[in-house]
């Protein structure tokens, strides 16, 4: 069929216009795209605060990928079990506190370099979910310095950090330094 005299249907010709209006705004909008990365524009540097856009790009992408995953998880019976959660206290501060802290230890210059910084476990009223746990520990979360633990931690090892976490918001110094056996500051 010719593209143009008599034989040309208008509303072919319409939605031919139509498309490639997108496409060539796609493309246009691709090439913006690829020129900013290229341009150095955005700085990464992470003592330079994220825009509340960027922050939200990646917040909200980073919230909808973790629950598009969570309905494989199943979680264990037992998470409530002492020896399980003590055993997750301890595995807790030898691979975690140096970024996520704890109550009563000293912040570690790590911590207080990373952007974003590691959300805070203890907050009183927070309501930790354990498959959403397992998720961010095995996996880990890109662009966040929160590393996958699923090659050098069992799922067993996992699910015992998961159980500690449970038992975290609103925990005293006291009780976090019973829990995990730490006798130290953990810090500078």
């Amino acid at each position: 069929m010719p593209l143009t005299g008599p034989d040309w249907n208008p509303p072919l010709k319409t939605l031919f216009t139509v498309l490639l209006t997108m496409l060539g705004c796609v493309v246009a909008a691709a090439a913006g795209g690829v020129a900013y990365a290229y341009s150095g524009l955005y700085d990464v540097s992470a003592t330079t605060p994220d825009s509340a856009l960027f922050s939200w790009i990646v917040h909200k992408t980073s919230d909808s990928s973790v629950g598009a995953r969570l309905g494989v998880i199943q979680v264990p019976a037992g998470l409530d079990q002492p020896q399980k959660i003590a055993a997750g206290g301890h595995l807790f501060l030898q691979n975690c506190a140096v970024c996520h802290g704890g109550p009563g230890l000293t912040p570690t210059n790590i911590y207080l370099g990373m952007n974003p910084q590691p959300p805070d476990l203890y907050r009183a009223g927070r309501v930790p979910a354990s498959d959403e746990n397992f998720q961010f520990i095995k996996y880990g979360i890109k662009m966040s310095g929160m590393p996958g633990f699923s090659t050098t931690k069992t799922d067993d090892e996992i699910w015992s950090l998961v159980a500690f976490l449970g038992t975290a918001p609103g925990l005293s110094a006291a009780d976090f330094a019973k829990e995990t056996g730490s006798s130290v500051t953990v810090g500078k």
